[in-house]
């Protein structure tokens, strides 16, 4: 029988696969190749930062409870986060659609969506494709950027004994995709600034899931320090993405539920939803928020950069010695993080 993606171990099992077979060494101007939030090249004393993502109607979004002008930023959000998470200053934009016989303004509101936040992080829509889609919208994002070589960011710096830390808030998102798959989408003020939220739970949540804000500022302050030593954008969840910056790092994890950043919003929809909102933080995706780790003595020095930007982000547990990582629960005991978001 032939091996499908789901044999062999899901998306992450796919890449490695990829990149093992096809994958370009990192060689000449290529300093970082397929493996991490996006790859470089090196482009004079800089480091010129490629990036793509697809968003799938169906997949990733569902016209039912999300609306065009949402869907283009998230589109173009997503990919700025990726050069957030290397370090980078976001630049330029190439974007390929696909697209049913819709409406006109639908596509334009679209792109309106995409423009809003590329202007918002100083980068633009400098060209792209348009092809016919015979089933839903498909959008297709190369972001590119730029970092200084001396502060980049990488998901293979983490050492025994770092701090791991976060920024903001984690699982909003999660449970605000939660609240919409179960009461819908609320009437909102275009472009997404509240509606009737009534009994749904949280207004943030919501707008967390809907509309994301990539870490640029935070990252850029971050990074400025000389103190990072490993950085990735919260994708997939915590679960999933910091045990991928333990694979990339050779290392294991142990987090602390007791010292997760969880809201108030998130309580008040974790309650409405009948859910743990330690596991909606640790297992929920789509935060986009920063994950970091510096020694543990720099920490604070970090945490006033951030700050700066209005941010808040803190320690969530340490990096160890070994492989695989551990959420400790307030009982104490000890029991492996989870999963996060899984394509296949």
């Amino acid at each position: 029988m032939a091996l499908k993606i789901s044999d062999l171990g899901g998306e992450a099992a796919l890449i490695n696969v990829i990149r093992d077979k096809f994958g370009a060494p990192s060689t000449g101007d290529l300093a970082l190749g397929i493996g991490d939030d996006a790859a470089l090249i090196h482009a004079g004393d800089s480091l010129l930062i490629v990036t793509t993502d697809m968003l799938v109607e169906g997949t990733h979004f569902r016209m039912d409870i999300t609306d065009p002008y949402l869907v283009g930023w998230k589109s173009a959000a997503v990919n700025i986060s990726d050069i957030a998470a290397m370090g980078g200053i976001p630049t330029y934009s190439f974007v390929s659609i696909g697209l049913p016989d819709i409406e006109i303004e639908v596509v334009e509101s679209i792109y309106e969506g995409m423009h809003d936040v590329s202007a918002r992080y100083g980068s633009v829509i400098a060209g792209g494709d348009t092809v016919a889609s015979r089933g839903g919208i498909v959008i297709n994002v190369t972001q590119l950027g730029t970092v200084e070589s001396g502060k980049v960011a990488r998901r293979d710096g983490a050492e025994p004994g770092d701090a791991i830390l976060v920024t903001n808030t984690i699982g909003d998102s999660r449970a605000g995709l939660e609240l919409l798959l179960r009461f819908g989408l609320p009437p909102l003020t275009p472009p997404c600034k509240g509606g009737d939220w009534g009994a749904r739970g949280s207004e943030q949540c919501v707008l967390s899931h809907l509309k994301p804000e990539p870490r640029v500022n935070e990252a850029r302050a971050a990074v400025a320090t000389g103190k990072v030593h490993a950085m990735m954008d919260l994708s997939d969840g915590l679960a999933s993405d910091l045990c991928k910056l333990c694979e990339a790092s050779k290392v294991g994890a142990r987090v602390i539920a007791d010292a997760l950043p969880i809201s108030e919003d998130l309580h008040i929809a974790a309650a409405r939803l009948d859910a743990d909102p330690i596991h909606l933080a640790a297992g929920g995706g789509e935060d986009y928020e920063l994950l970091l780790t510096c020694d543990a003595k720099s920490a604070p020095e970090i945490a006033r950069a951030v700050a700066s930007t209005g941010s808040t982000i803190r320690a969530i547990g340490e990096i160890v010695e070994g492989h695989g990582v551990v959420l400790v629960l307030p009982t104490g005991e000890e029991e492996p993080i989870g999963g996060s978001w899984e394509h296949f």
